[in-house]
């Protein structure tokens, strides 16, 4: 890849990109662009990481013990981060692409031809740009001020943490839940517009989610910046239902949902003003299962709207904010909100385990992580969709089982030895039943599968005989100084 393509790759995380280069005929021409960015999230991950070792001492990787400059990145979050982002991506071979094939029904049948696009012209491109941002915005404060929707989208706030791949954690169900909100576009913009502008108002998301970018001066009063981002990530209660604009900040400055953190110079007169951010939902789910992650307010509302009296009170339940109840506002009351003690930060979610186990989960995790790219990158264009779904259904397991450790259940490592001779099994009976055709290499490499979880089926029941359920609670003389401890 030649310098040039590589600028221009990084410059689409910051949507800039050139006009007439970005627009195209069909849908089919337009290129998978958040798929091709995945080597700069990778990058971008990493950078932070060796920021906060190198330039901030490791303080910002050590476990959370009060002070706001710790457990910036934690392993375990960040496992589920990319969990979420994972199965986010795979739940396309089970529901596929509604929001496109309604947009593309709606160009076909009823776009307003007097006015509709589908040439090229740098104002269609902006206008496009701006329509898309518009609607995002909306979308976005919908996911916040309706519960049904922000069941979709507290999956992106669920973490603790804000960091580069806190912006990897995305929600199945909010492509599902909101994609309305950009049909109207269809009536003007072609297809193919659309898929450009979507995949980059998405792209510039990423780079935003990070803590190590401070204020940026007068770019805060036009674009999102992290500064403003981080704001809307916050449990604060002057954080919330803030700052929801995707690209551009002057959606949020003209319908009055805009705020500043308090902690820069610009911004506060005094120190006794500041008030950093505190990361997360307001009622944290403590939890890195991803079924949970994904779920988890899908089944509260489902709770809820039970033991709520009345018909319409259940509606409202469901259709008004998340905290809505009977006697208070459409989006809750502000007051109801718990306050964050500035001087004594909550405390965040992170089982502290051996290390012995952190290295099992970060091989296990990285042997999914490699299965499922290659699937998403070039397998599911090989393999029959039940083979697809089979293996996205393998990827999910193996993702809550780890999760079980991770949140340091007693019988966390029962499930994982489970899931480790599960697929021993199942690569054996491939490799050896005769009922597939394989070449040599294929045939080899599924036996070294089988062998590899086999060792790991030994090393899991080995502590499992060893340790039984106590496992989350070693002592230093059984774990070599190591110790489990839950927040």
């Amino acid at each position: 890849m030649t310098a040039i393509k590589v600028a221009e790759s990084l410059g689409r995380m910051f949507y800039l990109v050139s006009p007439k280069a970005t627009t195209f005929a069909t849908v089919a021409e337009v290129p998978p662009y958040v798929a091709d960015t995945t080597p700069w999230f990778i990058a971008f991950i990493f950078a932070e990481l060796l920021y906060y070792t190198i330039k901030d001492k490791g303080v910002g990787l050590k476990p959370h013990e009060g002070k706001y400059n710790q457990a910036r990145y934690r392993l375990n979050d960040t496992i589920g981060s990319l969990s979420a982002g994972t199965i986010q991506q795979m739940s396309r071979f089970f529901l596929g692409s509604l929001q496109m094939v309604t947009y593309n029904y709606i160009w076909d049948n009823y776009r307003i031809d007097s006015i509709a696009f589908d040439t090229f012209k740098v104002t269609t491109w902006i206008g496009c740009f701006l329509a898309t941002d518009l609607a995002y915005y909306w979308l976005h404060r919908a996911g916040h001020e309706v519960n049904i929707l922000w069941a979709g989208h507290s999956v992106h706030h669920s973490s603790e943490m804000y960091n580069a791949s806190t912006a990897l954690r995305q929600s199945i169900a909010q492509s599902y839940t909101t994609f309305f909100f950009n049909l109207p576009l269809a009536l003007v913009f072609s297809p193919s517009q659309f898929a450009v502008h979507s995949q980059f108002n998405l792209l510039f998301q990423f780079w935003i989610h990070t803590e190590i970018v401070p204020y940026m001066g007068w770019l805060e009063y036009i674009i999102n910046t992290p500064s403003s981002h981080r704001l809307h990530h916050g449990r604060n209660r002057y954080c919330i239902d803030k700052n929801y604009g995707g690209t551009l900040i002057i959606w949020d400055r003209m319908f009055g949902t805009f705020a500043s953190e308090k902690i820069y110079p610009e911004v506060v007169a005094t120190k006794e003003e500041e008030e950093p951010v505190s990361y997360g939902l307001t009622h944290p789910i403590n939890t890195f299962d991803p079924v949970s992650i994904q779920f988890g307010h899908f089944h509260h509302i489902f709770k809820t709207v039970l033991i709520t009296p009345g018909f319409t009170d259940k509606l409202k339940v469901v259709f008004y904010g998340p905290g809505w109840h009977a006697g208070v506002p459409r989006t809750g009351l502000l007051e109801e909100i718990p306050e964050v003690d500035i001087k004594n930060p909550p405390i965040k979610y992170d089982p502290i385990l051996p290390s012995r186990f952190n290295y099992y989960i970060v091989f296990q995790f990285a042997v999914v992580a490699v299965m499922s790219s290659g699937l998403l990158a070039e397998g599911y264009k090989i393999l029959p969709l039940w083979q697809t779904q089979a293996v996205c259904v393998a990827t999910l397991a193996s993702f809550v089982t780890l999760s079980k450790i991770m949140d340091a259940k007693p019988y966390g490592l029962k499930v994982e030895l489970f899931r480790t001779l599960s697929v021993f099994f199942i690569a054996e009976f491939i490799a050896r039943s005769g009922l597939w055709e394989h070449t040599y290499w294929q045939r080899r490499g599924t036996l070294i599968v089988a062998d590899t979880f086999l060792i790991n089926s030994f090393y899991v029941g080995w502590n499992i005989y060893k340790y039984g359920d106590n496992w989350t609670s070693l002592t230093p003389a059984t774990a070599k100084k190591d110790k489990v401890k839950t927040n």
